[in-house]
């Protein structure tokens, strides 16, 4: 008789643990509660006979890139050969080959039997990644099943979600034969299933300790296991800033406590997601420190759970995004009974009379608006919005489930805090309870705070001294707490804290504070496609729909002359072109987040994802066909379109006025504060 297939349930956690501890010599390690979170989230698939578990396909299912991976595929040995793997791979390509556009799995090159059974079932290998198993001959082979959607996310080109990890964790890696009760927790770590989705770090304050190692034998084979994980590479004032600012969480003076301060600074500094650690001083200090510095201090278990939530949070694809394809519109009544049916979330309990009424709410308030994105004449996304005080209010925010869900959703908030800052609110507030856990991520990573189950992000317009910004702020921070220690923290001295705020608050601007400026020159096609919306609107010849714009993009130069630094402020100089309207000036400010060099056609790959480039048309040019040419990428974020363009005239004044060098913007400038802060004010009608 044929057994049935289902998704386990709570019930079946025993049964699946049993087939596992009889196989975990080949599977590898995998805490129980991994096993009863993927249960939860209806990630196991379970073969029954007889009333018993005869095997289990456990899989993560990862939103960002729509892509189905396969953990564990284990039968019991009294029910091999039966086609049960079979069948348990069928129910999970038939449940998902809708809304998946494959399955990737990763298994060891030395395992013949398993290698058999993906061949036939028609997986096919793409690639391989090195094992961290003794043998250097043994290497992970990446296996494919395609369900023949369009594949806008090569597993090649997936990055790796990035962790950090405390030197207590690669002591123990070091010497994984040792037997204690975190062994099991430690040697997860180093699960194949995780190779293509981790890559690990290792903190400067690691190789000091091993440096301080007596033993000269375990000192060198410290230093060769170290090989396998990078060193961060933080400038040590920056760090030495940070370890003052710990002293007010981790107070301890000696050596053990300086060492976990110094870590803990160097992974804030990274911009890393995680720093793995069993140390239960600093696991103590978690919360504070992600209330902080949003950063995440979490144990290796809690690692596994985290990596869907953080891979799927940056499920962020600008270039897919066309002003052409996608229109906002004011929800009609025509549009009522489709929204009902593509947007009420039925399955966390939202009852239909519930979302109509706040829809109904909405249109009837004065200050009510209800609007929808379409791409193309299809309905994607829906937010509705409201005003009371200093407050924007958004009690309704929902994106069609597909392949651009996140990153609508992120161009939504980025539109509703600039609409917000147009009415010179001083917050904005998501209140809607039927938030996705991604969405939650990005809201936290978007400077929203949860509070009184919603959640809110401050708004603040013009340009401040540090001195100004305890009065200035109070409101804001009185409503926001967590902000208060940020803005105290800030001085001339250092530029972290101020651009963290800038960023939390952005508009705001902090003009004495130090972070490095540019004006760097961009041809103005490339600037209306990227940011700058006043040029695009005025292009269209009186058709103005309202464009959706990326919030972050990238912009390719040449590698000389190499002149940016970043984290950095930019303005962006429009070049002569006699086609467009705002050119020969600055036309908009940003940020400028990170710089990356590298062979262009790598980097270009690496890249696709965002801005509106093609290699043939634009980066070949470039780097004049030569596809290992170096070239620079700029990736940038948070953009001011100004609405008025400061000419190059103007420009040259004001640098005179600061004693800056003339230039006619051939390539990057880089500008004192004082500089910038004078034309961005231009710019803006200050």
């Amino acid at each position: 008789m044929q057994p049935n297939i289902d998704y386990a349930k709570a019930d079946h956690l025993d049964s699946i643990c049993k087939i596992w501890g009889l196989n975990r010599a080949t599977l590898g390690l995998m805490p129980r509660d991994a096993f009863k979170d993927c249960i939860a989230k209806k990630w196991i698939l379970v073969a029954e006979s007889a009333n018993q578990i005869v095997g289990y396909l456990q899989f993560r299912y990862t939103a960002k890139n729509q892509t189905l991976s396969i953990v564990h595929l284990c039968v019991d040995i009294s029910s091999r050969g039966q086609r049960i793997s079979d069948l348990l791979l069928d129910k999970l390509v038939d449940d998902f080959k809708f809304k998946a556009r494959g399955i990737k799995l990763n298994c060891r090159s030395d395992y013949a039997q398993a290698i058999s059974f993906w061949t036939r079932y028609n997986f096919q290998p793409k690639g391989k990644l090195p094992s961290r198993g003794n043998n250097p001959n043994v290497h992970l082979v990446v296996w494919w099943f395609n369900f023949g959607r369009e594949d806008l996310f090569s597993i090649q080109k997936n990055d790796k979600i990035k962790a950090v990890l405390d030197f207590n964790i690669i002591a123990k890696l070091m010497d994984i034969s040792v037997t204690d009760g975190v062994r099991d927790e430690i040697i997860q770590l180093q699960s194949d299933w995780l190779v293509s989705e981790v890559e690990y770090y290792q903190t400067s304050e690691t190789t000091s300790e091993i440096f301080r190692d007596a033993n000269t034998v375990r000192r060198d084979r410290s230093k060769s296991f170290l090989k396998d994980f990078p060193e961060l590479n933080i400038d040590k004032p920056s760090i030495k800033l940070v370890e003052g600012e710990l002293l007010g969480i981790f107070p301890g003076v000696s050596d053990n406590d300086r060492s976990d301060r110094r870590q803990v600074a160097e992974f804030i500094l990274s911009g890393f997601p995680y720093f793995v650690t069993l140390d239960d001083g600093i696991l103590k200090q978690s919360k504070e420190i992600f209330n902080t510095y949003q950063r995440k201090v979490v144990t290796p278990s809690t690692l596994i759970s985290e990596i869907d939530l953080s891979i799927n949070a940056e499920d962020y694809y600008p270039n897919k995004l066309s002003g052409n394809n996608f229109s906002l519109l004011k929800l009609r009544p025509d549009d009522r009974e489709e929204i009902d049916n593509l947007f009420l979330n039925t399955g966390a309990g939202e009852k239909k009379s519930n979302f109509i009424s706040t829809i109904n709410d909405l249109v009837a308030k004065p200050t009510g608006c209800v609007q929808i994105v379409k791409e193309a004449d299809k309905i994607v996304a829906l937010f509705g919005y409201f005003e009371v005080d200093d407050t924007f209010i958004v009690p309704v925010i929902r994106t069609k489930q597909y392949s651009l869900r996140q990153t609508i959703f992120i161009q939504n908030i980025n539109d509703l805090v600039k609409l917000a800052i147009n009415k010179k609110k001083s917050f904005i507030v998501i209140d809607d309870r039927y938030l996705t856990s991604i969405e939650k991520e990005i809201l936290v990573n978007s400077g929203f705070f949860y509070k009184d189950d919603a959640y809110i992000r401050g708004i603040k317009s013009g340009i401040y001294q540090i001195d100004e910004l305890t009065a200035e702020l109070n409101i804001i921070s009185d409503k926001i707490p967590e902000l208060k220690n940020l803005i105290s923290a800030i001085s001339g001295e250092s530029n972290l804290e101020a651009l963290e705020l800038e960023k939390l608050l952005w508009p705001l601007k902090i003009s004495d504070a130090d972070i490095p400026c540019f004006i760097v020159p961009i041809k103005p096609h490339y600037a209306k496609e990227l940011f700058d919306t006043k040029a695009a609107k005025a292009e269209l010849f009186g058709v103005q729909p309202t464009l959706i714009w990326s919030k972050e993009n990238v912009y390719y130069r040449n590698i000389n002359p190499n002149v940016e630094k970043s984290p950095a402020r930019i303005l962006w100089y429009a070049s002569s072109d006699v086609n467009s309207t705002r050119q020969k000036g600055i036309v908009c400010s940003s940020y400028l987040n990170e710089i990356v060099v590298g062979p262009a056609k790598e980097v270009f790959k690496k890249h696709e994802k965002f801005g509106v480039y093609s290699w043939k048309r634009d980066i070949s040019k470039l780097v004049k066909e030569v596809a290992t040419k170096p070239i620079k990428v700029l990736r940038f974020s948070d953009s001011e379109s100004f609405p008025n363009v400061i000419p190059l005239a103007k420009v040259k004044q004001i640098l005179v006025k600061y004693n800056e060098s003339d230039n006619n913007f051939q390539s990057p400038l880089r500008i004192k504060s004082t500089t910038f802060m004078e034309l961005y004010a231009m710019g803006n009608g200050f």
